[in-house]
């Protein structure tokens, strides 16, 4: 699992409702919700995580302390619509050669087609097997899952109620924040916080608010995700330094749109994006840090990674590895899973410390700073990406 090798990509849940802390009872229930066998048709259940039919769930492999390491399996029979609609043309061919070709004769083409179609799902042609990595934290209260596609985000879902007895929710950056901000004290605000211009380019000419066309596809406040890159970047060039909250820089790719809808996106891939003139361009236009790469550092820790910033999507999380090499693989695992959990504390208190600043009546001021930094925004060439070079 992509939890205990290689890099690390995931979305977060927040469980609420976790009474009980793992142990035996949490395997028994991933036991009887298991989907481990060759079976057919269309399904979704946890395996312990080494391969699709595995399961060998067991404390030394699934349990580390107060974190759940599993996976969930879907299976689904889908013949592709490039198929279909080729089955359906071919069919309607025949009935137009036909000599008794008449008005119900496209209807007999479908249900030609369809029969086909149904006759290769229950050969089990079209049969899709996927496992996704599912990492949950009783002490934080959240789960970690690489799930992009409406289907498996249901999947990991409704198991992780029906195994840990809980409610599960799929975040964006919008419905963290709001999460978050209650936690500070701060939800009145946070209930009150409207979209922003940072610069005078694209429609900010006119005085006009942005109105990000990706809230409308996630939370109305996912825009928050795209201000904390935002704000992240500007305090790291603007304090110089890293403080005890630490910081982020920029690194490999940047991706920047228009909330407006009316410039565009711009996506700049290089060592150090804030070096490149066309990033800063983009800053002054009014476009905003929708996607970037990034590396988080804080006491000594360093991590590699790229942020979608309104989905609160982390990919290609690169863990630092041991000074030591582990003694064995339950070791190695702990040793990631708790650089996993440092990294996690550092970029969750790193954006509770933007909304702290954003939410709180002294914002005007640091907003002008921004924008100022924004307006006045010139390429610079970090100190880590010139020793890079």
């Amino acid at each position: 699992m992509p939890f205990d090798r290689g890099t690390v990509s995931y979305r977060r849940f927040a469980l609420e409702g976790w009474k009980e802390a793992p142990g035996e009872a949490t395997l028994e229930a991933l036991k009887s919700a298991a989907l481990v066998d060759e079976g057919e048709g269309s399904g979704a259940g946890w395996t312990a995580g080494e391969h699709l039919f595995d399961a060998a769930f067991d404390p030394e492999r699934n349990l580390f302390g107060d974190r759940v390491l599993a996976a969930v399996r879907v299976d689904s029979d889908r013949v592709p619509s490039d198929v279909r609609r080729a089955y359906l043309l071919s069919a309607m061919a025949e009935e137009m050669a036909a000599a008794d070709a008449d008005r119900q004769s496209r209807r007999r083409a479908r249900d030609t087609a369809q029969r086909r179609c149904d006759a290769e799902v229950a050969e089990g042609r079209w049969r899709r097997r996927r496992m996704v990595p599912v990492l949950a934290d009783f002490a934080a209260r959240a789960a970690l899952a690489p799930v992009r596609s409406d289907v498996l985000t249901t999947a990991v879902r409704t198991l992780l109620e029906e195994t840990l007895a809980c409610s599960a929710t799929a975040l964006t950056s919008g419905s963290l924040a709001v999460r978050v901000a209650d936690q500070l004290g701060l939800a009145r605000s946070a209930e009150q916080a409207d979209p922003e211009s940072f610069s005078g380019g694209s429609a900010g000419d006119e005085g006009g608010r942005p109105a990000p066309p990706w809230c409308d596809e996630g939370h109305p406040m996912d825009f928050l995700g795209n201000a904390f890159l935002l704000w992240a970047w500007w305090r790291a060039e603007r304090d110089g330094r890293e403080d005890e909250h630490g910081s982020v820089l920029l690194r490999r790719s940047i991706e920047l749109a228009c909330p407006w809808e009316t410039t565009g996106t711009v996506t700049v891939r290089s060592d150090d994006p804030a070096a490149r003139m066309e990033v800063r361009t983009a800053l002054r236009a009014g476009k905003w840090p929708r996607r970037a790469g990034l590396i988080l550092s804080r006491r000594g820790e360093a991590w590699e990674f790229s942020l979608h910033a309104d989905r609160w999507e982390v990919s290609g999380l690169k863990l630092p590895a041991p000074e030591a090499a582990p003694a064995t693989r339950r070791e190695a695992i702990e040793h990631r899973l708790a650089s996993l959990r440092e990294f996690d504390d550092a970029l969750m208190g790193l954006f509770g410390v933007f909304l702290r600043e954003r939410l709180a009546e002294g914002w005007s001021g640091a907003r002008a700073g921004l924008s100022r930094w924004v307006r006045e925004s010139q390429p610079r060439i970090t100190r880590e990406a010139a020793l890079a070079g």
